[in-house]
């Protein structure tokens, strides 16, 4: 059997957090996961899998208040043990509130979703749109309706601020990487294969996007795995056109081939993405091909 035992870190953070929960819920018994990173909540028939990735990732942000973090986290549970403990149906695909995460598609895309028209959207430049979706284990995530969340306890304001809290978190690795002096003028941030796109969400990471640009940034999201971020200066933007649309044409998981820019407010087309292109009567000429 494989070794599933947890560093001695998030070892001592999981006995912290199992304290906690167990002073607060006394009527209910808590485990550590017997694999993965989370504790478990049993009461009778009722049973709860909790994670505890995206609040081991908030409490070490610089500048996190620890206690404040912890306790949020733990009044958090209260409604999915509520659920549980009522038996209501569907608790089983009830989010988990430290999983939900900003995905970021096409609007072509989502459209083909059974349940598109149940998610909770973000309407974003060149046709991208984000919905609310739940990160599970194994690379692997699902969207997430405005039904679900109300089984777990959550509001669709509450699941919006779920879904910005968390992707701030998830993506944070950002800070480290645009510090660094860029390569060849441009930054790429890959750090997670399906939801690295969903940069283009975080206001901190567009605001200092824009500061290292002096005030605007080029941005291409070839793939929802990739973000790449350039100055804005120069022959950049043709560059980085050509860039954004060769990485489109090999992503794993296609997104927007087209050149994004920030001015560290907002997301929008770059200005050289509206230029008419030659129209087909052009190609004709060359050919030599009369009009019909």
């Amino acid at each position: 059997m494989a070794e599933t035992r947890l560093d001695p870190g998030r070892q001592q953070f999981v006995e912290r957090i199992l304290a906690q929960l167990r002073s607060r819920y006394p009527s209910w018994e808590f485990r550590e996961h017997e694999q993965g990173f989370g504790v478990t909540a049993l009461k009778d028939h009722a049973r709860v899998a909790i994670s505890l990735t995206t609040l081991h990732q908030a409490v070490q942000r610089e500048g996190a208040v620890v206690p404040q973090e912890i306790l949020r986290f733990v009044q958090a549970v209260a409604p999915r043990l509520s659920s549980a403990e009522a038996g209501e149906g569907g608790l089983a695909d009830a989010p988990q509130p430290d999983t939900i995460v900003w995905c970021v598609r096409t609007r072509k895309v989502i459209n083909r979703y059974p349940r598109a028209q149940e998610l909770l959207t973000r309407e974003m430049a060149a046709g991208l749109t984000a919905f609310v979706a739940e990160a599970l284990p194994g690379e692997i995530m699902r969207g997430v309706s405005r039904d679900e969340a109300a089984r777990g306890g959550l509001s669709p304001e509450a699941l919006l601020e779920a879904a910005d809290r968390n992707t701030a978190v998830r993506l944070q690795g950002w800070r480290e990487l645009l510090a660094a002096p860029p390569t060849h003028g441009r930054w790429l941030f890959t750090q997670d294969s399906l939801f690295s796109s969903s940069l283009l969400l975080v206001p901190e990471f567009l605001q200092a996007a824009a500061a290292r640009g002096r005030g605007s940034a080029l941005l291409l999201a070839p793939d929802r795995g990739v973000v790449v971020v350039g100055l804005d200066e120069g022959e950049n933007a043709p560059q980085m056109r050509h860039i954004g649309r060769r990485l489109y044409g090999r992503a794993t998981s296609p997104l927007c081939p087209q050149l994004l820019a920030s001015d560290g407010q907002s997301v929008f087309l770059h200005p050289s993405e509206t230029v008419p292109r030659r129209p087909w009567a052009g190609w004709r000429q060359v050919l030599g091909l009369r009009e019909r």
